[in-house]
């Protein structure tokens, strides 16, 4: 029987925990709420109940955790930049949850962590040099160079939905404006159908109306590939990619702007390194975050 982890996906809704073992199984899985204000101190009892549940029912005991957070980290585990969980800003929750726990504690930022989850066992697997971008609420990143994730200076590397596409665009939450993610996150998909007059809930209900052949619909879709392709091929010029993996909840409806995405791509970046750079989705969907943060912990060292 090989090792075992803690694996957390840390967001404003919902927090998720995982046992996994070091191929990859997940064990046991454990989902709550995340509480609405919620402190480093309650966010760190919860870890603890959550640990616990996962193990009673697997009868493991845990050699590290890891944790994906929507935050900056430091390298000294400070967390900083949580526009979702606000009451977390400053928090030191890596020494906390060692301290609750008793085991080491690794925290990446969550989309860097569904990078190394797809590293590990998904889609870019055996791959050095990609990136992948995750489409959800908002647009993250995760970039690879060669077979190690960037991480930057202070924890914030891979902020992809912040790149500019608009000068004088639409405000973003960041203090910009006409940011890639005011343009192309599950998020503006919905924000553009209404201001198109199109009355949709979510992003999977606007490509079920791009399925029914709404004109308005792929014409939303079609200028979310364009302003996604803008950003990707300037990434593509930038790091030479061999693989570009695209994720979050709004890829789901990758039929509705792949064709149109691709083409900017390949209009606007160089040949050579746009023919290289294999567009593809995620293979691990949901769990890539929390498969990530697992290989984050298992390849962890005590201090």
């Amino acid at each position: 029987m090989g090792d075992a982890v803690l694996a957390v996906d840390l967001g404003g809704t919902n927090v998720r925990m995982a046992a996994v073992d070091d191929v990859g199984e997940v064990l046991h899985l454990v989902r709550r709420p995340t509480p609405p204000g919620v402190t480093p101190e309650q966010l760190t009892d919860l870890f603890g109940e959550m640990a616990e549940e996962c193990r009673s029912a697997t009868s493991r005991e845990f050699i590290a955790i890891g944790i994906g957070v929507p935050a900056n980290v430091t390298s000294s585990g400070v967390l900083h930049h949580l526009p979702n969980i606000p009451t977390l800003e400053g928090a030191e929750i890596g020494s906390l949850v060692s301290l609750k726990l008793g085991i080491p504690t690794v925290l990446e930022n969550d989309a860097t962590s569904a990078a190394i989850g797809e590293h590990w066992l998904g889609a870019a697997k055996g791959i050095d040099n990609w990136f992948m971008i995750t489409l959800g609420t908002g647009i993250g990143g995760g970039i690879f160079v060669n077979g190690e994730p960037l991480r930057g200076q202070d924890g914030g590397a891979g902020k992809l939905g912040h790149i500019c596409v608009e000068p004088d665009g639409h405000p973003c939450g960041c203090g910009s404006h006409g940011c890639v993610e005011q343009y192309a996150s599950a998020t503006a998909l919905v924000r553009l159908a209404a201001e198109a007059g199109l009355d949709v809930t979510s992003s999977h209900e606007l490509f079920d109306k791009w399925t029914a052949g709404e004109a308005t619909a792929e014409s939303i879709f079609d200028g979310m590939a364009r302003h996604l392709g803008i950003t990707l091929a300037g990434l593509v010029n930038t790091f030479n990619p061999e693989m570009i993996v695209i994720g979050g909840g709004a890829s789901a409806a990758w039929d509705a702007f792949i064709d149109p995405l691709a083409a900017e791509v390949k209009s606007r970046a160089f040949s050579e390194s746009a023919t290289r750079a294999k567009i593809v989705r995620t293979a691990l969907g949901d769990d890539a975050g929390i498969l990530g943060a697992a290989r984050s912990a298992l390849t962890t060292k005590a201090p």
